[in-house]
């Protein structure tokens, strides 16, 4: 009994040691959770005590590792719930009007499997990473039977006049938005609108093919990190955003001067078509 409540112990914690983040690629954490939206992954970590009646070291280490790998599943499941789709609409939100897609999501969980090797503690307690890819746990229909929205109100940054340079000679390989200071937040399917409400980017503009195997955009914190960004590398071009807006923060305004050149480009390049679009975020 006195092994069974340490180990418990140490369950808890550890469990509260994790919440804070798990990985240092991570946008987005949850508990003992956390998403990389830079290269679309859910990490989760769960932790496992013996059962009771496990008799042998081997029976312990595998009742362990079994209770771990639940663990770890459940908290892909709720870092997934969370998981913004649209800039009104979370996983969780489609999960609960939709039962295919909520069946979908499950049966993911139930073929996850751990990478790497499990950590065995003193206490008979056991560690295991599983991780999951986020195009593979977000089902089809969640992405691309999203209610038609109507272009949302416009909340300007504090300073909304363009300062970007845009060659429109050059042939650029991809779009960096720098939508840091705006509170922008990561979605699997953000849009991207101009001052007047007038829709730049969004899933209807990307080919369904590129969606399914990329995402619509990739978001990182660091600009070199983006400019080197295989989604874009080669000569991409930066702007800055000029605010948010929806009620999850995911849909980006550009000014209008810098989204009416964009669209001058894009007549001519495939990058938005191709989804080669990575934001930058806080």
């Amino acid at each position: 009994m006195k092994t069974w409540i340490s180990a418990c112990l140490g369950l808890l914690l550890a469990s509260t040691a994790w919440s804070v983040s798990i990985d240092d690629r991570c946008l987005q954490d949850g508990n003992s959770a956390c998403v990389d939206w830079n290269q679309g992954l859910i990490i989760a970590d769960g932790l496992g005590v013996p059962a009771k009646k496990a008799g042998t070291s081997a029976q312990k280490n595998a009742s362990a590792q079994r209770a771990a790998r639940m663990d770890a599943a459940r908290n892909i499941l709720e870092m997934i719930k969370g998981i913004n789709v649209s800039s009104s609409t979370t996983l969780q939100d489609a999960m609960l009007t939709d039962d295919q897609i909520r069946s979908n999501v499950q049966g993911m969980i139930y073929g996850l499997r751990p990478v790497g090797a499990p950590r065995y503690f003193s206490d008979g307690s056991v560690r295991v990473r599983m991780e999951a890819q986020l195009q593979q746990m977000v089902p089809q229909q969640a992405l691309f039977r999203i209610p038609v929205e109507i272009a949302p109100p416009v909340e300007h940054s504090s300073n909304s006049r363009s300062d970007t340079s845009i060659d429109m000679g050059r042939v650029y390989t991809g779009l960096i938005i720098d939508a840091r200071g705006t509170e922008a937040q990561p979605a699997m399917s953000p849009r991207v609108f101009d001052e007047s409400g007038s829709e730049l980017y969004g899933s209807a503009y990307v080919e369904q093919e590129f969606v399914l195997k990329h995402g619509m955009a990739g978001y990182v914190k660091d600009l070199e990190q983006a400019e080197t960004n295989d989604r874009v590398a080669g000569n991409p071009l930066t702007v800055r955003a000029v605010g948010v807006a929806g009620k999850n923060k995911t849909d980006i305004i550009l000014a209008d001067q810098d989204a009416a050149r964009i669209r001058q480009l894009a007549a001519n390049l495939n990058f938005l078509r191709e989804a080669r679009v990575v934001v930058l975020v806080d």
